[in-house]
């Protein structure tokens, strides 16, 4: 059994469709395609340009990049330009008929996405591509679950989706929801609509939990029964967007989001790269994680982008 997910990028219109089935859709939609035991999931970033976060959920979400590009063009660029910040490096770059090909590729040169391998726009390929690329290896040490969505459904209760990014997760599983301190025990395991007693690493899946209702979650919390940081505060040292024309400041405000976590923060301290930042409310992250900041107002939306340490 094999799960990849897959960000679609660029000039996405219509390509989620007529790659797989379309799935739960808010400010980004879900797609899956299955061939027997494999499974790809597409995540379209749907209310991108207009707002930067689906664009970072996406990216945070995906194991591997898929970007259409029908002609070269400004509007490409932002999105180019954070695949590299985020130094994603697997993927892949559907061109049109109209793309000069050797122009693009020396545009991509000198970023992480310089090895993407280029595809026909034929989406019959695509898919049968996609089902068969390598599932990407994560630790297994704990489980842990970003949540993407969650309702409440009639005779169920409170219900979860997200994709299981390490570990693996079982009915009776008894988790801590992070940052809060709040747990939740899984009632069931769903796998593409279908009841399973444990869905492994990287699988999309469908959780019910008692213990929790959904007046207490939002976005980007966490399932986990390890140890995960939560703090309000945190140093970071960032790579900055070299296209930001301007300098932040302490006392200044943004956005953080690490995972699928979004939190207002402030500028406490600031020392050439080095920044440590107050949240308005506590995040949880690990070591690995990439945070990203914001200029939600201005016209260059990503600051820069921090891994932590």
């Amino acid at each position: 059994m094999k799960n990849v997910t897959i960000g679609l990028f660029g000039d996405f219109e219509d390509a989620g469709k007529n790659i797989a089935k379309k799935g739960t859709s808010t400010d980004i939609t879900l797609y899956n395609h299955k061939n027997g035991d494999d499974s790809a999931v597409f995540v379209e970033p749907t209310r991108y340009p207009e707002r930067i976060q689906p664009l970072i959920y996406t990216i945070n979400m995906m194991d591997y990049a898929l970007v259409f590009i029908d002609e070269i063009k400004p509007e490409i660029g932002e999105t180019l330009l954070t695949l590299d910040l985020f130094g994603v490096e697997r993927g892949f770059i559907v061109v049109g008929e109209y793309v000069d090909v050797e122009q693009l590729k020396g545009i991509i040169s000198n970023t992480s996405m310089k090895n993407f391998e280029f595809l026909e726009k034929d989406y019959i390929q695509i898919r049968e591509k996609m089902i068969t690329i390598p599932e990407v290896e994560k630790s297994r040490e704990f489980i842990k679950i970003p949540i993407d969505h969650f309702f409440s459904v009639k005779s169920v209760g409170t219900v979860i989706l997200g994709k299981v990014d390490k570990g693996s997760v079982s009915v009776h599983d008894n988790l801590r929801i992070y940052p809060t301190n709040n747990k939740a025990m899984v009632k069931s395991v769903q796998v593409h609509d279908r009841d399973v007693k444990e869905a492994g690493t990287n699988s999309r899946v469908g959780l019910s939990l008692k213990g929790i209702s959904v007046d207490d979650l939002d976005r980007g919390m966490i399932l986990s029964n390890g140890e995960l940081e939560v703090s309000d505060k945190i140093e970071l040292e960032m790579k900055w967007n070299p296209y930001m024309n301007k300098e932040v400041a302490v006392g200044e405000g943004y956005q953080i989001i690490v995972g699928l976590q979004t939190v207002s923060c402030k500028i406490e301290e600031k020392n050439g790269n080095k920044l440590t930042l107050k949240l308005l409310k506590p995040a949880a992250f690990e070591k690995g994680d990439k945070f990203i900041m914001l200029d939600g107002s201005a016209k260059v939306r990503i600051i820069g982008v921090s891994k932590y340490e």
